[in-house]
């Protein structure tokens, strides 16, 4: 579906709204999409779905994901978690995942964030360069 320049504009205004101490407020936004939802104005799809985009967008700001090749032991994830929060200001929840893909290493990802220290990602650098 393309959307409108009309109703991107409303879906900032509407996410300058939402954004409370610069977090999601989740109230805000069941609000703002019943809200669009009732009064119908014209384009109100495009405007939900601009919204929708700029929503998990800023979630994802604040989450973060450790992938790694085995489950992390309780050290690891302290010092990964101190890190992180040092680095966004405390302000992330972390989410681990195991991916025995990854080979060894591991993946962080916050926001359109990625720090790829696995042997898989290595691997795949070295055959670009290779050729």
């Amino acid at each position: 579906m393309k959307i409108s320049k009309e109703a991107r504009r409303v879906a900032r205004q509407l996410m300058k709204a939402t954004v409370k101490d610069g977090r999601v407020d989740p109230a805000v936004v069941r609000l703002v999409v019943g809200r669009l939802k009732e009064s119908k104005p014209r384009g109100y799809l495009g405007m939900i779905a601009a919204y929708g985009r700029l929503v998990r967008l800023e979630l994802e700001k604040s989450h973060a994901v450790v992938e790694s090749a085995i489950a992390l032991n309780d050290d690891t994830r302290s010092a990964v978690e101190f890190d992180l929060q040092k680095k966004y200001d405390g302000k992330l929840t972390v989410e681990y995942q195991v991916q025995p893909e990854l080979i060894g290493g591991m993946r962080v990802r916050v926001g359109s964030d990625v720090w790829d220290g696995s042997v898989k990602g290595r691997l795949e650098r070295l055959r670009e360069r290779i050729g």
